[in-house]
């Protein structure tokens, strides 16, 4: 498998491991929860530029760090199913660059009228994910894995590229007024903490206390019309 190193969330980086020949990844334990929006969009260009390369699906049933026989796994995002096999003692998962696309919103599922207008003109599809052939004429999922009939619609594939260069912007921009806010809230802080109780009031104890009076303070003052 080819290594590759990604940006993660929080300034860190992660190393995924890809195979071309039987198009999948490994991605230990969340490895693939952790990543950007750029590096969701790189391994997408990974996948793209390879395309062509695929050789007869390696049979992975065993997981790479432990050997422990890989477990079949469904998950969803927003309405796609995915499939992956998951290592029982969350060391990682296999996952293959189809059901990649598919958690991360490049395919999506046909809609109804696509899937009759599908049937008019083609009986039997094949699995984008097996392999194995579908009769249009009795079900909508692969006999085999499951695997929902989906297609790479263009503008879907534009959609999820869109929004994931605007998540990548916003995560790299740096806010011009994130330094003035820090510093009022730090004054802000410091201001409840050096105050004395008013009388007939309680003590406030500990920095809690404090950030919680400071925070009731804020909003109290807090003016929803203006700009800030």
């Amino acid at each position: 498998m080819e290594a590759q190193t990604l940006d993660a969330m929080y300034g860190r980086t992660v190393t995924i491991d890809l195979c071309h020949a039987c198009t999948g990844i490994w991605f230990d334990t969340l490895e693939t929860l952790q990543l950007t929006p750029g590096a969701v969009l790189r391994v997408f260009k990974l996948i793209h530029d390879r395309r062509g390369e695929a050789a007869p699906a390696a049979d992975v049933t065993r997981c790479p760090r432990c050997q422990a026989r890989l477990a079949e796994t469904t998950d969803m995002q927003r309405t796609t199913r995915f499939h992956y096999l998951r290592c029982p003692a969350e060391h990682g998962r296999f996952i293959t660059f189809f059901q990649f696309l598919r958690e991360k919103n490049f395919v999506r599922p046909l809609s109804l009228p696509e899937l009759a207008q599908l049937r008019k003109s083609i009986r039997v599809v094949h699995c984008s994910s097996c392999g194995a052939p579908v009769d249009l004429e009795r079900s909508t999922t692969c006999g085999y894995c499951r695997t929902a009939i989906s297609m790479l619609d263009p503008e879907q594939v534009e959609r999820a590229v869109r929004g994931l260069q605007a998540a990548e912007t916003r995560r790299t921009t740096v806010d011009p007024q994130w330094p003035a806010r820090l510093l009022v809230d730090r004054l802000v802080g410091e201001r409840a903490v050096s105050q004395p109780p008013s009388e007939g009031g309680s003590m406030r104890f500990g920095l809690l206390d404090a950030g919680l009076q400071a925070l009731t303070d804020a909003l109290r003052d807090w003016d929803p019309t203006t700009p800030r």
